[in-house]
């Protein structure tokens, strides 16, 4: 992803603990260098069709196109390297993650370290209940992140393929061609993936709504058990890192509303 991105949780004031807060740092870190690769990407594309209307002397355009071509194909590779050194960083963080989850929701002790005030439902006691109001609201601030976050990113995904679509027509070399081809396949799978996550998250938001609002005492553990697998299923697939500044945008609209669904659904 090549946004600023957080944890694909509501991210509290008073913080994750402090080495659950470093690891997702170093996925930011990664993406921020993405975001500077995808930048340079841009500019030495059109860089490269500027100069071909330009009308320069044949010789001296074709050295500038060849030396501009070899940094686009050097950037798309190193753009597809980041993406996976992020997803693979994001997975470590979110094992910790999880395991800080799980002591908070049911009192256990995986996590070296727990975060403070992270959730909101402390009045609940540890228990598959608290599980699930857990998750509930964890997946009620992604759904409505990451719904924010498609409308740029789609945007972003068919600029630059339209970008270096106009790139590879002109471009007379295969090879190069099919390397800088990396750059805009990778972002164009991180749209349809952010896509398919928000629909799945938003399944599961909604699947928590129904949960806690048929009050069926035979069945809810399962049912809980279940959506809770499902939510971690769809993050350890996705690899989706939410937008922080949205968050900090978004976060005391949807505090608020978060706190209207625990009232209506009687969980808080």
């Amino acid at each position: 992803m090549v946004q600023k991105f957080l944890t694909q949780h509501k991210k509290k004031t008073n913080e994750k603990s402090s080495t659950l807060q470093k690891d997702f740092d170093r996925v930011s870190v990664i993406d921020r260098i993405s975001t500077g690769i995808l930048g340079c990407s841009v500019i030495a594309s059109v860089a490269t069709i500027i100069i071909s209307y330009l009308g320069v002397e044949h010789t001296i355009e074709n050295a500038l196109t060849t030396v501009l071509n070899y940094i686009i194909c050097f950037l798309a590779v190193a753009y597809f390297l980041s993406d996976i050194i992020s997803n693979y960083l994001f997975q470590k963080a979110e094992a910790k993650r999880r395991d800080d989850f799980f002591d908070n929701s049911l009192n256990t002790s995986h996590s070296e370290e727990n975060s403070n005030e992270y959730f909101t439902n402390d009045n609940i006691t540890p228990s598959i209940k608290k599980m699930g109001v857990n998750c509930f609201e964890n997946s009620f601030f992604t759904k409505s992140i990451s719904g924010k976050m498609l409308k740029p990113m789609i945007i972003k995904s068919i600029v630059v393929f339209l970008l270096f679509v106009i790139l590879a027509i002109t471009n007379n070399h295969l090879f190069v061609t099919a390397l800088q081809i990396a750059l805009p396949y990778t972002i164009f799978q991180q749209t349809i993936r952010l896509f398919v996550f928000h629909n799945r998250i938003e399944n599961i938001c909604r699947r928590f709504r129904q949960i806690f609002t048929t009050h069926n005492k035979k069945t809810i553990t399962k049912s809980i058990l279940h959506n809770v697998s499902s939510y971690e299923t769809t993050l350890s697939w996705a690899c989706i890192k939410l937008d922080s500044k949205l968050f900090d945008k978004m976060n005391d609209e949807l505090s608020e509303k978060w706190n209207k669904i625990k009232t209506k659904c009687n969980i808080a």
